[in-house]
């Protein structure tokens, strides 16, 4: 019995340190990609030869928009090894498995098959330096179709997150095509994103937070 009960324990306290994570991760992936959206603003970040963008380098989805936009006075090359795409990649990486300790049978396969597909997403970027970037928007796809039915988030949640998905995926694919459509598009489909990070670690927060009983809420048995 006693086995038995710490055991349970040890679970639930993995679990509940995958949920942590998850949550911190999904925060400083919101706060990175605000951070982005400053640099459009900041002469500091924006230029790439300065101090800070080499502390604080723009991410791709910026310099996605940057391209679509037609900002002439920014420079911006999606081809190169950028380490905040890489850290973006891997923090997504964790909230992937933080979800992935929600939910059993089916779902957990679908979510750890997801993770996988983000690491090979990263050693491609590594060894490519341009592509694998977009394994974040598949992911995120079907990570927003996962928890759809879930009560541990909410519908706006996984919706927010589906249609950043198709928005940046849209963007991604029509690079070099300067059109305001598109950069209105891909800037919603961005503020979702920022969106869907803080949800999720709102959801994670509250259910680490829950007492751990036989069923707790949002855990499928």
């Amino acid at each position: 019995m006693t086995h038995r009960v710490t055991s349970y324990e040890t679970r639930n306290s993995r679990r509940n340190w995958l949920l942590k994570i998850g949550g911190v991760s999904s925060q400083i992936s919101a706060i990175l990609l605000i951070i982005g959206l400053i640099s459009l603003f900041s002469p500091f970040l924006r230029n790439e030869t300065s101090y800070w963008s080499l502390i604080i380098p723009i991410n791709w989805l910026i310099k996605i928009f940057i391209l679509h936009a037609g900002f002439s006075e920014i420079h911006s090359d999606l081809i190169g090894l950028n380490l905040m795409d890489i850290f973006m990649l891997l923090l997504f990486s964790i909230i992937c498995l933080g979800i992935s300790t929600i939910f059993s049978n089916a779902r957990r396969v679908l979510l750890l098959i997801t993770f996988a597909l983000l690491m090979i997403g990263i050693m491609l970027f590594l060894a490519t330096q341009n592509a694998g970037r977009s394994t974040l928007m598949l992911s995120l796809l079907i990570i927003s179709s996962v928890i759809i039915n879930d009560k541990t988030f909410t519908k706006a949640t996984a919706f927010a997150g589906i249609l950043a998905s198709v928005l940046l995926f849209v963007g991604d694919l029509t690079v070099g095509v300067q059109s305001n459509i598109i950069t209105i598009l891909f800037s919603i489909g961005y503020v979702l994103l920022i969106a869907w990070y803080f949800l999720i670690a709102k959801g994670l927060y509250r259910l680490c937070n829950c007492a751990f009983k036989e069923n707790p809420p949002g855990i499928e048995t």
